[in-house]
């Protein structure tokens, strides 16, 4: 035998609730998303800004030992934490890449593209003179000179 209500209805909810509800989990939903995106987000400036100062930890100990910063160029910086040149001073390898950090002998920001290295050996850094210029363009991938989302060591 069905129930029903004092006003002769029977129990359940109307299509207006369902709507409402639906829109309410929807809502939700979409908070939630936006939430996770902002913190995926925060999570690869994190990881560059950490990437950038464990290469200027691997540079510094680099020059302690040859007396030299490593050539201009991403390859050339990432081919020098690495690989032993035969010089008796070498004391490395002063930093090790994970495969996913790497992309054709270059290290990559989260996003994919490549650190940009500008050292006093076959460069002019702009902003540190007498040593080197280490960034990443950031999220959106574009040369804003410093400034902007770009993530730098000055």
């Amino acid at each position: 035998m069905s129930r029903r209500t004092p006003s002769g209805r029977h129990g359940g909810f109307t299509l207006v609730e369902l709507l409402v509800v639906i829109a309410i989990i929807g809502i939700l939903v979409s908070l939630v998303t936006a939430g996770a995106q902002a913190a995926r987000r925060r999570g690869a400036v994190t990881k560059a800004k950490t990437t950038i100062a464990a290469l200027e930890t691997a540079l510094v100990m680099y020059h302690g030992d040859l007396g030299e910063y490593p050539e201009t160029g991403n390859p050339n910086l990432v081919a020098a934490l690495q690989e032993d040149p035969g010089d008796v001073d070498w004391d490395g390898p002063y930093m090790e890449f994970k495969q996913d950090d790497l992309k054709e002998g270059e290290a990559v920001d989260p996003w994919g593209n490549p650190y940009q290295y500008v050292s006093v050996n076959g460069g002019a850094p702009e902003h540190r003179p007498k040593s080197y210029d280490l960034y990443s363009f950031g999220p959106n991938g574009e040369d804003d000179g410093g400034t902007g989302d770009d993530l730098v060591n000055w």
